[in-house]
């Protein structure tokens, strides 16, 4: 699936535009590949789509918390991350104001490069069909089929598809009109970069993570001994800086960390402002996932456990829609995104916000130092099951 992957090429893309499907899924993110996946295995054809070609570098943190896992797990996937070469996280170091904690963790470490491609071959695996190098928007809502617009290598073509899930990530671009994004004032951006390997002080099983006033780095150890650093800042202090790494070099020396060598230097992809909601989540037979709903700063594996949900957890709504139409699905799907990823999307607003200032980070970093099982229920809420605990308020009425 290096570059196009099943009927993935042009003669794919072809054959794809000439019948209708069940469902088309835009973004192969961990959320798109998820709700693919899921609807393939239960039966509907399937098309995903995507504009890039894979494997693919992604701005992340490259942690899944024990939350993602479990969901990776609740789909029969527990074991992917550590089949790509992954690493078992078992703490996390914090760094605030030269003062320092090591907290208790749990989870993986895995780059978006190695699992988006995995994830992607597992939704094929399930009957899905991948189109990567496609650039797909929704052109007309329509009954009963909703019209796509497919552009590869500058030629546009039409697909005709019953259900859509756009999963399109922060940008959210996905064609449709009557959706609206609003950014928070004072929203961070993001960045991240791969660095050929890892410096000793960044130890197997731990997560670096450094806070300053105007942003935070993480690190962390991935597949082949390469070192993942991602960083959440100020949009003003990196220009100031001079770019996303400079920063990211500022903040590790405000926190008292160790600078990782060619850190600075390296080639940064950046992300448009992190903080940010998208509204509605869904109309008629066309449902937002992932990224595209809203997101908020993760402290550190949130991210892709938010996304692995709402992938799994969207799928029994489009399985209902394209059944029976989808009347009251809309409504629905939003009070369960309420219910179950905004909730801890929230928690992760008040640690954020906590940590922007600098008294009170330095004397929590100081309280956990003496005593790290203050963060015990921090901990636990943030790695608890997402798709479980939606299920409980009543998801799984609607067909989850």
């Amino acid at each position: 699936m290096s570059g196009d992957g099943p009927h993935g090429g042009d003669r794919g893309l072809e054959e794809a535009c000439g019948r209708s499907w069940d469902v088309a899924v835009i973004g192969a993110g961990p959320a798109g590949t998820m709700a693919a996946r899921e609807l393939a295995l239960s039966g509907l054809d399937v098309v995903l789509l995507d504009r890039s070609r894979f494997p693919r570098s992604k701005v992340c943190g490259g942690c899944l918390n024990a939350s993602g896992l479990a969901t990776l797990s609740a789909a029969g996937l527990g074991q992917l991350p550590f089949r790509l070469g992954g690493r078992r996280i078992s703490r996390m170091r914090l760094l605030a104001h030269g003062r320092r904690a090591v907290l208790p963790a749990a989870g993986a470490a895995v780059s978006r490069e190695a699992l988006d491609l995995a994830m992607a071959q597992r939704a094929v695996a399930a009957g899905a069909v991948f189109l990567p190098a496609v650039t797909a928007s929704v052109e007309r809502l329509d009954t009963p089929f909703h019209c796509l617009s497919l552009v590869r290598d500058g030629v546009r073509r039409t697909l005709a598809a019953r259900v859509v899930v756009a999963a399109t990530g922060l940008a959210g671009r996905f064609g449709a009109p009557g959706f609206e994004t609003t950014v928070a004032p004072g929203s961070r951006v993001g960045g991240g970069t791969l660095l050929d390997a890892a410096p000793e002080e960044v130890e197997e099983g731990t997560v670096v993570m450094a806070w300053a006033p105007r942003g935070y780095v993480g690190l962390v150890r991935v597949e082949g001994d390469r070192l993942n650093a991602a960083v959440a800042v100020d949009p003003l202090f990196a220009r100031e800086a001079g770019g996303l790494g400079p920063a990211a070099r500022a903040i590790l020396l405000a926190a008292g960390a160790r600078v990782p060598e060619g850190l600075a230097g390296a080639v940064w992809h950046g992300t448009p402002p992190l903080t940010r909601r998208t509204a509605p989540v869904a109309v008629e037979r066309l449902f937002l996932a992932g990224d595209a709903t809203g997101y908020e700063e993760p402290f550190t594996g949130e991210g892709m456990a938010w996304a692995l949900a709402a992938g799994r957890l969207v799928a029994g709504f489009v399985r209902r829609a394209a059944a029976s139409g989808g009347e009251g699905l809309a409504a629905a799907w939003a009070q369960t995104l309420e219910t179950s990823v905004r909730r801890r999307q929230r928690l992760c607003r008040m640690v954020a916000a906590s940590l922007r200032r600098p008294l009170l980070a330095r004397t929590a970093v100081a309280m956990l130092a003496r005593a790290p099982r203050l963060a015990g229920p921090l901990v636990r809420s943030v790695n608890a099951p997402i798709v479980e605990a939606a299920s409980a308020h009543g998801a799984a009425g609607h067909g989850v």
